[in-house]
């Protein structure tokens, strides 16, 4: 009964949007944590690299799944119905109840 699972496309699950985040933070976090050193005598800053690793980690998953949610595609059984909500491929279609 409970084995009815629909495996989600690469582009609705949350894999992909987490890696990509991982990744650009972790670039990011490497550039600030290199360039806030200011020379090569100076102690290297894992305060800001780790900033500016969640900093690029939460803004890029944020805009991500924004995107993705606004990408949805709607069911195809939206578009039919009656009365007000007709079908816009078939305004003056009657419908049969």
């Amino acid at each position: 009964m409970g084995n009815n699972k629909k495996k989600q496309p690469w582009s609705q699950s949350i894999k992909g949007p987490l890696s990509f985040s991982l990744i650009l933070g972790l670039v990011s976090g490497v550039v600030g944590l290199i360039s806030s050193t200011g020379g090569s005598q100076n102690p290297l800053r894992f305060d800001i690299g780790l900033a500016a690793f969640g900093i690029a980690f939460v803004a890029s998953l944020l805009v991500i799944s924004v995107l993705t949610m606004a990408a949805k595609e709607n069911d195809p059984d939206l578009g039919k119905g009656t009365g007000v909500n007709r079908s816009s491929a078939n305004p003056d279609k009657k419908f049969e109840d």
